[in-house]
Protein backbone atom coordinates (compact mmCIF):
# COMPACT_ATOMS: atom_id res chain seq x y z
CA UNK A 1 0.00 0.00 0.00
CA UNK A 2 1.34 3.34 -0.91
CA UNK A 3 0.69 6.41 1.40
CA UNK A 4 -0.41 9.55 0.07
CA UNK A 5 2.45 11.91 1.10
CA UNK A 6 0.63 14.99 0.12
CA UNK A 7 -0.11 17.69 3.23
CA UNK A 8 -2.83 20.00 2.84
CA UNK A 9 -1.79 23.59 4.54
CA UNK A 10 -3.70 26.75 5.02
CA UNK A 11 -3.61 29.39 7.62
CA UNK A 12 -5.21 32.56 8.72
CA UNK A 13 -8.53 31.51 7.33
CA UNK A 14 -10.43 34.31 9.93
CA UNK A 15 -13.66 33.27 9.32
CA UNK A 16 -13.95 33.36 5.70
CA UNK A 17 -16.67 30.17 5.61
CA UNK A 18 -16.43 30.81 1.70
CA UNK A 19 -12.31 29.99 1.38
CA UNK A 20 -12.37 27.36 3.62
CA UNK A 21 -14.90 25.18 1.80
CA UNK A 22 -12.70 26.01 -1.32
CA UNK A 23 -9.38 24.68 0.09
CA UNK A 24 -11.11 21.21 1.77
CA UNK A 25 -12.45 21.06 -2.13
CA UNK A 26 -9.18 21.12 -3.34
CA UNK A 27 -7.36 18.80 -0.78
CA UNK A 28 -10.15 16.46 -1.05
CA UNK A 29 -9.81 16.15 -4.63
CA UNK A 30 -6.43 16.07 -4.46
CA UNK A 31 -6.98 13.22 -2.20
CA UNK A 32 -5.14 14.88 0.93
CA UNK A 33 -5.81 13.37 3.93
CA UNK A 34 -3.30 14.82 6.60
CA UNK A 35 -3.85 18.86 6.46
CA UNK A 36 -1.88 21.26 8.94
CA UNK A 37 -3.38 24.47 9.65
CA UNK A 38 -1.20 26.78 10.94
CA UNK A 39 -3.70 29.23 13.15
CA UNK A 40 -6.01 32.21 13.42
CA UNK A 41 -8.80 29.90 12.38
CA UNK A 42 -10.47 31.97 14.85
CA UNK A 43 -14.10 30.88 15.88
CA UNK A 44 -15.47 27.50 16.38
CA UNK A 45 -18.09 27.28 13.59
CA UNK A 46 -15.18 27.45 11.20
CA UNK A 47 -14.06 23.99 12.69
CA UNK A 48 -17.70 22.14 13.08
CA UNK A 49 -17.75 23.44 9.00
CA UNK A 50 -14.56 21.89 8.70
CA UNK A 51 -15.92 18.76 10.12
CA UNK A 52 -18.83 18.66 8.31
CA UNK A 53 -16.76 18.97 5.10
CA UNK A 54 -14.38 15.80 6.18
CA UNK A 55 -13.56 12.57 3.73
CA UNK A 56 -12.43 9.47 4.60
CA UNK A 57 -9.31 9.21 7.26
CA UNK A 58 -8.97 12.87 7.08
CA UNK A 59 -7.11 14.69 10.03
CA UNK A 60 -6.35 17.83 10.72
CA UNK A 61 -3.41 19.48 12.61
CA UNK A 62 -3.67 22.71 13.74
CA UNK A 63 -1.56 25.24 16.30
CA UNK A 64 -3.45 28.32 17.91
CA UNK A 65 -2.72 31.80 16.17
CA UNK A 66 -2.70 35.01 17.39
CA UNK A 67 -6.72 35.96 17.03
CA UNK A 68 -8.03 32.70 17.75
CA UNK A 69 -10.64 33.30 20.36
CA UNK A 70 -12.32 30.47 22.40
CA UNK A 71 -9.35 27.68 22.45
CA UNK A 72 -11.35 25.92 24.60
CA UNK A 73 -13.86 25.37 22.83
CA UNK A 74 -11.50 25.14 19.77
CA UNK A 75 -9.99 22.05 21.34
CA UNK A 76 -12.65 20.73 22.67
CA UNK A 77 -14.34 20.65 18.85
CA UNK A 78 -10.96 19.02 17.70
CA UNK A 79 -10.89 16.40 20.33
CA UNK A 80 -14.20 15.53 19.56
CA UNK A 81 -13.20 14.34 16.25
CA UNK A 82 -9.55 12.99 16.96
CA UNK A 83 -8.22 15.91 15.53
CA UNK A 84 -5.14 18.12 17.33
CA UNK A 85 -5.05 21.38 17.89
CA UNK A 86 -2.23 22.89 20.52
CA UNK A 87 0.58 25.76 21.14
CA UNK A 88 3.09 26.23 19.01
CA UNK A 89 6.08 25.87 18.09
CA UNK A 90 5.92 22.54 18.14
CA UNK A 91 7.59 19.36 15.81
CA UNK A 92 5.70 16.53 14.98
CA UNK A 93 6.65 13.61 12.95
CA UNK A 94 4.61 13.30 9.68
CA UNK A 95 4.79 10.23 7.77
CA UNK A 96 8.59 9.74 8.65
CA UNK A 97 9.58 13.92 8.44
CA UNK A 98 10.05 15.97 10.82
CA UNK A 99 7.69 19.24 10.46
CA UNK A 100 8.21 22.15 12.28
CA UNK A 101 4.58 24.28 13.44
CA UNK A 102 4.23 27.61 14.25
CA UNK A 103 1.96 30.33 13.57
CA UNK A 104 3.96 33.54 14.62
CA UNK A 105 4.85 35.84 16.60
CA UNK A 106 4.85 40.26 16.12
CA UNK A 107 5.33 41.38 12.68
CA UNK A 108 5.89 39.97 9.16
CA UNK A 109 10.08 40.77 9.39
CA UNK A 110 10.52 39.26 12.49
CA UNK A 111 8.28 35.72 11.70
CA UNK A 112 9.98 35.39 8.46
CA UNK A 113 13.36 35.81 10.01
CA UNK A 114 12.42 33.45 12.98
CA UNK A 115 11.31 30.60 10.29
CA UNK A 116 14.32 30.66 8.11
CA UNK A 117 16.49 30.53 11.57
CA UNK A 118 14.71 27.76 12.77
CA UNK A 119 15.57 26.45 9.55
CA UNK A 120 19.06 26.85 9.55
CA UNK A 121 19.26 25.14 13.22
CA UNK A 122 18.48 21.76 11.31
CA UNK A 123 15.67 20.36 13.77
CA UNK A 124 13.44 19.61 11.35
CA UNK A 125 12.75 18.72 7.65
CA UNK A 126 10.28 21.04 6.93
CA UNK A 127 9.18 24.36 8.87
CA UNK A 128 5.76 26.03 8.28
CA UNK A 129 4.58 29.10 9.82
CA UNK A 130 1.56 31.35 9.05
CA UNK A 131 0.88 35.12 10.49
CA UNK A 132 2.06 36.57 7.75
CA UNK A 133 -0.26 36.71 5.32
CA UNK A 134 2.06 36.12 2.52
CA UNK A 135 3.15 33.10 0.62
CA UNK A 136 6.49 31.88 1.01
CA UNK A 137 8.84 29.16 0.12
CA UNK A 138 12.61 28.81 0.46
CA UNK A 139 14.84 26.30 0.93
CA UNK A 140 17.49 26.77 3.54
CA UNK A 141 20.78 24.26 3.48
CA UNK A 142 18.36 21.21 3.09
CA UNK A 143 15.30 22.20 4.77
CA UNK A 144 12.08 23.73 3.25
CA UNK A 145 10.72 26.40 4.72
CA UNK A 146 7.01 27.20 3.33
CA UNK A 147 3.98 29.79 4.61
CA UNK A 148 1.14 28.84 2.79
CA UNK A 149 -0.59 32.39 2.87
CA UNK A 150 -3.96 33.37 3.78
CA UNK A 151 -7.05 31.39 3.02
CA UNK A 152 -8.86 34.33 4.17
CA UNK A 153 -8.28 36.62 0.84
CA UNK A 154 -9.43 40.29 2.43
CA UNK A 155 -6.24 41.35 3.68
CA UNK A 156 -3.50 41.17 1.22
CA UNK A 157 -6.60 40.22 -1.64
CA UNK A 158 -4.99 36.68 -2.38
CA UNK A 159 -6.72 33.57 -0.65
CA UNK A 160 -4.02 30.60 -1.27
CA UNK A 161 -3.26 27.51 0.32
CA UNK A 162 -0.52 25.04 -0.05
CA UNK A 163 0.04 21.41 -0.73
CA UNK A 164 3.66 19.72 -0.03
CA UNK A 165 4.47 16.61 -1.47
CA UNK A 166 6.95 15.09 0.94
CA UNK A 167 8.71 12.56 -0.84
CA UNK A 168 10.37 15.21 -3.37
CA UNK A 169 9.70 17.59 -0.59
CA UNK A 170 7.92 20.78 -3.43
CA UNK A 171 5.06 23.11 -2.48
CA UNK A 172 2.52 24.00 -4.86
CA UNK A 173 0.48 26.90 -4.07
CA UNK A 174 -3.22 27.13 -5.29
CA UNK A 175 -5.12 30.74 -5.41
CA UNK A 176 -8.43 30.21 -4.17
Amino acid sequence: MVINMLLGIMSDSHDNMNNVIKAFNIFQDRGIEYIIHLGDIISPFIVRKMIELRWGQLFVNAVYGNNDGDKVLLRKIFDSIGWKIDNGPRIEEIYGKRVFLMHGYNGIDFTKTLAYTIAKQKIADIVLYGHTHRPDEKNIDGTLVINPGETYGLLYGKATIAIVDLNKLTVEFIEL
